[in-house]
């Protein structure tokens, strides 16, 4: 390569974290950036994207045997209030990580590792903290098999709260009393929204989540509605009538939002996991198969979509509970806006247009919601709908579902 006498070659390193794609653009106008602030005659001819090969890796330490009680004190004290004297072996005293390939046996990869660390950390250069087997130990810096049940009992309880909540089974719990439900909300929100935190940490994701959420504020406030429509046609569907439109309100919004907190709970719930289990265990960190965003992310969504399912489902199974109760029969309960009214039908002619059996006139059927300009009913007598024009009957409201219809709409 040759330049010119007055060009010199230079070799700049712009290190971009958490940036492939767009890597080289950026550290050139990064570069470019910096050189018309400094006035420099600076131009770049070449650019290549050097990135470093992430090894796996398992850490060890060197820490000190702590055995005696009143050394655990005396060090738990200084390390408290700074105060009593200190043991200069308590404690972790040096961090080393050593390659390891992920296809040896779990076994030999780790005698092989600590057998490394033992040799690199033997040439530490403090007086106090040479490698001595009478004062030091050398371990792996996981957690404890206490804290690894715990956060797999958190993760288990996590996930029957989700289920429970998506199956509508909080009331039966005790969860619907704020004495129950909110600290089940405390807890099963602190795990998901702290172990999703540390999974996203120190990562592009991490950068990308300050404007992430706020654009999906808007898009969830049409999602809300149409998901509350979708739990009130599952709902209706015992019944094979349909929600009226122009209907929506506060049911379809809190109907919508029990299949949103749903769906997100169990899409973060194995993202959740693997930033616990990435925080309990700092050696776990290699790119392991299960220990990587794809699966944790594909398994989430899959979750997600599974438990929506569960609330369709409920929302139906709730549909057919109340079926049965018209058929007792007995006053139906209100679902998410959904409102059962009991009304005397009357034709106002024997040639009156109708879809479906025709209208009773002993008893009253049940009316969920006017169409426009039709009604739609359902027969508990034949368990079977009825469609008909305002215009083509006469309807009496009454109170309850035993009501006598001699009278109606006279």
């Amino acid at each position: 390569m040759t330049t010119e006498t007055s060009w010199t070659l230079r070799v700049i390193e712009v290190r971009i974290r958490g940036v492939r794609e767009t890597a080289v653009e950026q550290a050139v106008a990064t570069l470019d950036t910096l050189a018309q602030n400094a006035e420099l005659s600076l131009h770049c001819r070449d650019a290549t994207l050097v990135e470093r090969v992430h090894q796996p890796q398992i850490e060890w330490h060197l820490r000190g045997r702590r055995r005696p009680v009143n050394r655990r004190l005396r060090h738990a004290l200084h390390s408290a209030m700074r105060t009593g004297e200190h043991d200069p072996h308590a404690g972790t005293v040096r961090l080393v990580r050593v390659p390891a390939g992920l296809d040896e046996p779990r076994e030999r990869r780790l005698a092989r590792t600590r057998r490394t660390a033992r040799a690199t950390l033997s040439h530490h250069p403090l007086v106090l903290r040479r490698l001595d087997p009478g004062v030091h130990e050398v371990g792996r810096p996981s957690a404890s098999r206490g804290w690894h049940a715990l956060a797999f009992l958190a993760l288990v309880v996590t996930a029957t709260a989700i289920c429970l909540l998506g199956a509508g089974l909080w009331p039966a719990i005790g969860a619907d009393s704020p004495r129950v439900g909110g600290p089940l909300v405390v807890v099963v929100g602190g795990y998901l929204l702290g172990g999703t935190y540390l999974a996203v940490r120190r990562t592009p994701t991490h950068r990308a989540l300050p404007w992430l959420v706020p654009l999906a504020v808007p898009l969830a406030v049409p999602l809300v509605p149409w998901l509350g429509t979708l739990v009130q046609r599952a709902y209706l569907s015992a019944f094979g009538v349909r929600p009226a439109p122009g209907t929506d309100g506060l049911g379809d919004i809190q109907a919508g939002l029990w299949v949103l907190c749903v769906f997100v709970a169990a899409a973060l719930l194995p993202v959740a996991y693997l930033g616990w289990m990435r925080l309990l265990a700092p050696s776990l960190r290699v790119q392991g198969p299960w220990l990587s965003w794809a699966p944790a992310v594909t398994l989430g969504i899959g979750m997600g979509m599974l438990f929506s399912l569960l609330v369709l489902h409920t929302a139906a199974r709730n549909g057919a509970e109340d079926r049965a109760l018209a058929l007792a029969p007995r006053d139906i309960p209100g679902y998410f806006g959904i409102s059962a009214e009991y009304a005397c039908v009357e034709p106002t002619s024997s040639e009156a247009p109708y879809y479906g059996t025709p209208p009773p006139h002993d008893h009253p059927v049940v009316i969920f919601a006017q169409s426009g300009d039709r009604v739609e009913f359902w027969d508990p007598a034949s368990s079977r709908k009825t469609s008909i024009r305002l215009e083509d009957a006469r309807i009496r409201v009454v109170s309850h579902s035993n009501s006598p219809c001699a009278k109606a709409a006279r």
